[in-house]
């Protein structure tokens, strides 16, 4: 897509976000019609499951409709061929293939046409600008290097080009490489912005000020937004959505919940099958309105969130919703005192063949239990590239022990954590 469209794609969704409440609903239930219909006629998943349900798209006309399809799970993404959920024709070459972060432990592939993933960029680009992003701000994205993205031609002349920090870099390094550049925006995987904010107040470090800091792709608990707003003096703000479906709601300077992006999918907040009220906790299901390559229709990602019914003091129409606060226990400690976020796990397992779900806890500070679940690339030497990889990147004191097992057992909220420490953390 040229560089105009995509400039018109970032000024029209800054403007969607001035709409009228019933201009936004509008657009959403048009958008619903054509994505609808779309996945009916080009998809073998979509089909099937309407045709199974006894539904055709003339039956969604709103998304008072909606509960008239039956959810699509994370465990159909992962049984269903990548074929089966891709539109006729879609040619691969030609889209961003990616993978979720696996927080169950099992990464799924998410295709992008490049429309989408235009469209997505300008959704995720309207939330950091209208928070403090310049067009030609010093910007430093925290993540994984498997999702980085090659610039393109106006990044290649610093405008919107962030600069990308992988996450297995120590905090040494990465203070190394930003004390120079000074960033005006930290950005990227809260973990590690925190682990960053804990090694700069440590160091005494000085000459890093940034002036906005954002965190995305783990939960947000108040002592870790408490802790990064004192060391750099800011008020941080929280972004919200997965691989899958990529920005779905953020905060703005207001701080009354986060603006759920409408006129890019729709979130419902399921509770026993049915809608939830407002300010009643529900599953999170969405439908995408944009990606025609891989369409996700009533999608339960598995997390929890709340309705509001409030309108924010900013003035915007996007409405509001309440995400339930994360949890700390994923962090873990080694022996050599270095603190290793959650995320850490899906970037080394997922590279690792056989590996069909997984959990890593740790017991001890030298003592790591991995539970894993085999699938049909599971080899002689795949338990052995567990423990080197793992010893890699934690330190080679750290001992590690896999064990196979059928499933892995879920908390106390249904969710499957990848990862769990049960040692106290010295901060």
């Amino acid at each position: 897509m040229g560089s105009l469209n995509k400039l018109r794609l970032l000024h029209q969704v800054r403007k969607n976000q001035w709409l009228k409440p019933s201009e936004l609903e509008e657009l959403q239930n048009r958008k619903l019609r054509a994505m609808v219909k779309h996945a009916y006629e080009n998809t073998e998943f979509y089909h099937r499951k309407f045709r199974d349900a006894e539904i055709r798209p003339d039956d969604i006309k709103t998304t008072e409709d909606l509960y008239k399809i039956p959810f699509t799970t994370k465990e159909e993404l992962r049984q269903n061929s990548l074929g089966s959920m891709l539109a006729k024709g879609i040619d691969l070459n030609k889209c961003h293939v990616t993978e979720t972060s696996g927080s169950t432990g099992i990464p799924t592939k998410v295709v992008y046409d490049s429309y989408a993933n235009d469209f997505s960029k300008a959704v995720n680009l309207r939330s950091h600008i209208e928070n403090g992003l310049k067009l030609r701000s010093k910007w430093v994205v925290f993540g994984d290097p498997n999702h980085f993205q090659k610039p393109q031609w106006f990044q290649k002349l610093r405008i919107f080009s962030p600069n990308q920090i992988s996450v297995f870099d120590s905090v040494d390094e990465q203070i190394s490489s930003l004390r120079n550049f000074n960033p005006d925006v930290l950005d990227g995987y809260t973990s590690s912005i925190r682990l960053f904010a804990q090694a700069v107040e440590e160091k005494g470090v000085e000459d890093i000020k940034p002036g906005v800091v954002f965190g995305t792709s783990e939960l947000l608990d108040k002592e870790t937004r408490k802790y990064i707003n004192s060391v750099f003096n800011v008020e941080m703000v929280d972004h919200f959505g997965c691989v899958e479906l990529n920005r779905t709601a953020w905060e703005c300077s207001e701080h009354m919940g986060y603006h759920m992006d409408v006129d890019s999918v729709i979130t419902e907040f399921i509770k026993d099958g049915e809608g939830v009220a407002a300010n009643e906790r529900g599953q999170i299901v969405y439908t995408g309105l944009y990606n025609y390559a891989m369409p996700l229709i009533r999608y339960n990602i598995e997390d929890i969130g709340i309705p509001s019914d409030e309108y924010c003091a900013c003035g915007r129409s996007l409405p509001l919703m309440k995400v339930v606060e994360g949890r700390t226990d994923s962090f873990m400690q080694v022996p050599s005192g270095r603190i290793f976020s959650p995320i850490i796990w899906t970037t080394i397992m997922r590279k690792i063949p056989g590996v069909g779900q997984f959990k890593a806890i740790q017991e001890k500070k030298d003592l790591i239990r991995l539970l894993l679940v085999k699938n049909e690339n599971f080899a002689e030497n795949t338990v052995y590239q567990i423990e080197h990889d793992i010893k890699e990147v934690m330190g080679q004191d750290v001992e590690v022990k896999v064990e196979i097992v059928d499933n892995i057992p879920k908390d106390k909220s249904g969710k499957v954590r990848s990862a769990e420490s049960r040692i106290k953390i010295n901060w």
